[in-house]
């Protein structure tokens, strides 16, 4: 499972490459999209 520790309380932030990467990113495009 991913790890969500760039999601703070009102934006996403974190680590290129180690908290933000190209998975999290598509995952969250997905959800996004889906609603």
């Amino acid at each position: 499972m991913t790890q969500l520790t760039c999601f703070k309380a009102y934006d996403i932030r974190g680590k290129l490459g180690t908290e933000l990467n190209e998975d999290i990113a598509y995952k969250i495009g997905r959800a996004y999209g889906q609603i």
